[in-house]
C-alpha cells in the first residue's frame, strides 16, 4: 500500500472526529494530552483513510478564524508511516486553506520532529526562528510558515504571534 491507495478527506461528522480524537490520544510520541475541546473547534480535520475506510491518519488547522491559520495535530498510524501519508495531509490542509481565504499558515515544531519539519519544508513551508517553548521545557520550537496570498506581511504577522517568547540561543 503507498500513498495513492490513501483518500485525503475532510471530517464530515462527529463520529469521524472522535475516531481522529482517538487516533491523536494513541501516538507514541504525546507529550501533551490532546485538548479535545480545542481540537473539535478546528477550522477543518483532514482525515487519511485507506480505501476500505480504515481511517490511518489525520491533521488539522487548528481552532480560529481570520486571514492566519495554525497547522497541528498530524498523526499518522505506525504501520503507515514512511508512505508520504503526512504530506498528502499536508498538502490537502494548504488546498481546504485557500478555500477558506487563510492567508498564511504557520506551524510549530520541536526542534527534534525531523520528519515534520522535513514534511513541512517540502510542502513549501519556510523556516522563520527558532524560539524556547513557552512550556518552561527547556525546548527549542522552529516556527515555520507559509504565505497563501500576494502581500502579506510575513514579518508583521509572525511576530504577533510569537510574542515576547524569548529566541532561542
Amino acid at each position: 500500500m503507498n500513498h495513492n491507495d490513501i483518500q485525503f478527506v475532510l471530517c464530515q461528522s462527529a463520529a469521524e472526529l472522535a475516531a481522529a480524537a482517538a487516533l491523536i490520544d494513541q501516538r507514541d510520541d504525546n507529550a501533551h494530552p490532546l485538548d479535545h475541546q480545542a481540537f473539535a473547534q478546528s477550522r477543518a480535520v483532514i482525515l487519511a483513510k485507506t480505501l476500505e475506510g480504515e481511517m490511518v491518519g489525520c491533521a488539522a488547522i487548528k481552532a480560529g478564524s481570520g486571514p492566519v491559520g495554525e497547522l497541528g495535530y498530524l498523526v499518522v498510524s505506525p504501520l503507515y508511516r514512511r508512505r508520504g501519508i503526512a504530506q498528502g495531509l499536508t498538502l490537502k490542509r494548504i488546498e481546504v486553506a485557500k478555500t477558506q481565504g487563510i492567508a498564511l499558515l504557520f506551524a510549530t515544531i520541536r526542534d527534534e520532529n525531523n520528519a515534520s519539519r522535513v514534511n513541512l519544508l517540502k510542502a513549501g513551508f519556510h523556516f522563520w526562528r527558532n524560539y524556547l517553548s513557552i512550556r518552561g521545557t527547556g525546548n527549542t520550537v522552529g516556527w515555520y510558515y507559509l504565505a497563501l496570498q500576494e502581500s502579506v506581511d510575513i514579518d508583521g504577522i509572525m511576530q504577533s504571534l510569537v510574542g515576547d517568547r524569548v529566541p532561542a540561543p
